[in-house]
């Protein structure tokens, strides 16, 4: 027997989930970040090591359709190459430091398609992807701070060969929903 709750189809109606779309770095590259983020990073078992494609959005979509739109993209999209080099921080504005993502035609115009495909308003016009490595370090800090990650981190490259939907449990971990594969016409040599 079911039992319907007063108000069951406006909550229904009302509620909205909250997702984003990252790129997770691979483990080997994540496994290399992770003591630094342990170490400067409060928040960092929150999240894997990833670069954000779509900044948290709250929707009334559902799962499905979101799904269906996010996978239009990927379907067109072929797997690129993304290379992590230098230390940067967003300090005064905001406290973080990070891996920076050299400059990535491919990684930008998906950025741009996954917003508009989701019409999304673009929070940032200048879009900067990056791997957030310390954050909340206090500005007297930044400068010693970046000195030893600069020192513990390279230039290192990897293959995006899939994108991933994430949405907060509960207590605030990010996780997984759907992972699109990247199955456009490849360039990665090793698919």
């Amino acid at each position: 027997m079911e039992y319907n709750f007063p108000y069951q189809n406006e909550f229904k109606e009302r509620r909205h989930n909250k997702y984003a779309i990252i790129i997770y770095l691979p483990p080997a590259l994540d496994n290399i970040i992770a003591p630094l983020r342990q170490q400067f990073d409060p928040v960092y078992n929150l999240i894997a090591s990833h670069i954000t494609l779509v900044f948290p959005f709250e929707t009334m979509r559902p799962l499905e359709e979101l799904t269906k739109l996010v996978q239009r993209e990927t379907e067109q999209q072929k797997s690129f190459l993304v290379d992590l080099g230098d230390i940067g921080d967003f300090y005064p504005h905001s406290p973080v430091i990070y891996w920076d993502v050299k400059k990535n035609n491919e990684l930008y115009e998906l950025y741009y398609r996954l917003y508009s495909r989701l019409d999304l308003p673009i929070p940032f016009k200048l879009y900067h992807p990056h791997v957030t490595v310390a954050r909340e370090i206090s500005n007297y800090r930044v400068i010693m701070v970046k000195e030893k990650i600069v020192s513990y981190l390279s230039s290192e490259e990897f293959y995006v060969n899939s994108i991933d939907l994430v949405t907060p449990l509960v207590d605030e971990r990010w996780v997984s929903v759907r992972t699109f594969p990247l199955t456009g016409l490849s360039s990665n040599p090793l698919k």
